[in-house]
């Protein structure tokens, strides 16, 4: 589970992953794909009442610079479009602000789009590209709340329990020309509107894999009531000085912790290409490799999120996210020994859904 199941009400509304990789290159240069994928197994269409985000911050604050705002109204015969707003600056943090429109009128879903800025779009159901046996995480997510090791060859044999799955995607292929061509951070959110109190109530925030499913930020030491309404900045607070020795506190004190505890129990933290001298240490290690939760890329790179291997630039369709994860929390190299299923080698990179 990538993002899968940290369930809102409205699965709709429900970030299963994010990404964000080189697209095809243009004449200009090089375009990047920022997409993300909601509405686990079935793929139901989106909420017409939510909003769901794209955001982007190009000068490393961990504050959104842009934002893509995706809506999908529904049409009075009943069919349901999307209308996409690019907001920039202070815009790009107000949910009651507005933006340029860069879509065209009653735009359609399930198709290509061009828009404004030479942007592409894709809106649409797709086949879920994430593969992961349920088993592992559910077992890395109890060793992490109960300070143990994981016994992943007792699960086995291993099968793909995403196979044939269906989700709802907001992909957009961005110029160079709009992002710049310096590092970026890239993180998705959904959002709705609560009536009673008068405002817009973020529901989900994602980027890098599972750090939802796998940490209880809630019950844990970080105490952070609800974690998905929060932003990046917040990652990093309560990490002391000295991060591998003293007392932490906050999301990153938490990560750091849970980590170091599995890995004590494991025996694992002085072993391998990532030796550390304490458990706490190589928790730490692992919390700054995992925090803040975004997914930072420079345009026009090759995208690869695995850093127990040491890449840690973009995050793409293909890879065993799970996985790779799954290494950091027990520093070894482990596999779940599954494949991607079918992609499309060009805009929008993930397949149609299955049966279609």
């Amino acid at each position: 589970m990538s993002h899968h199941f940290d369930y809102p009400q409205d699965e709709t509304e429900d970030i299963t992953d994010a990404f964000c990789f080189a697209g095809a290159a243009g004449l200009l240069g090089p375009r990047t794909v920022f997409g993300v994928n909601t509405s686990p197994l079935h793929g139901a269409p989106w909420n017409p009442a939510a909003m769901y985000e794209l955001k982007v911050d190009t000068d490393g604050d961990l504050v959104e610079d842009i934002t893509w705002r995706a809506t999908f109204p529904i049409g009075s015969d009943g069919t349901q479009h999307v209308r996409v707003e690019q907001l920039t600056g202070a815009a790009a943090t107000d949910r009651t602000a507005t933006g340029r429109i860069i879509t065209p009128p009653d735009c359609p879903v399930g198709e290509v789009v061009e828009c404004h800025h030479g942007i592409k779009l894709f809106a649409g159901q797709r086949r879920d590209p994430f593969h992961n046996f349920i088993p592992f995480p559910v077992a890395t997510t109890k060793a992490l709340a109960a300070g143990t090791f994981p016994d992943f060859d007792a699960l086995r044999p291993a099968h793909d329990d995403f196979a044939n799955t269906s989700v709802r995607s907001f992909v957009l292929e961005v110029p160079v020309e709009v992002t710049g061509l310096g590092p970026l951070n890239f993180w998705a959110t959904t959002a709705y509107f609560d009536q009673g109190h008068d405002t817009w109530v973020q529901l989900q925030r994602a980027a890098a894999p599972n750090m939802t499913t796998f940490f209880d930020f809630a019950s844990g030491s970080a105490q952070v009531k609800d974690y998905n309404s929060t932003v990046p900045a917040i990652d990093l607070l309560g990490r002391p000085d000295n991060p591998a020795t003293d007392p932490a506190s906050g999301i990153w004190g938490q990560v750091r912790d849970n980590i170091a505890a599995v890995v004590e129990a494991g025996d694992t933290y002085d072993k391998g290409p990532h030796a550390f001298p304490t458990a706490r240490a190589y928790g730490a290690w692992a919390a700054d490799a995992l925090l803040p939760n975004v997914i930072t890329f420079v345009p026009g790179t090759f995208a690869c999120w695995n850093r127990w291997h040491g890449t840690k630039n973009g995050k793409g369709v293909a890879e065993d996210i799970a996985s790779n994860i799954i290494k950091m929390v027990v520093n070894q190299d482990f596999s779940s020994g599954l494949e991607a299923g079918p992609l499309l080698d060009h805009f929008p990179y993930v397949s149609p859904p299955p049966g279609s």
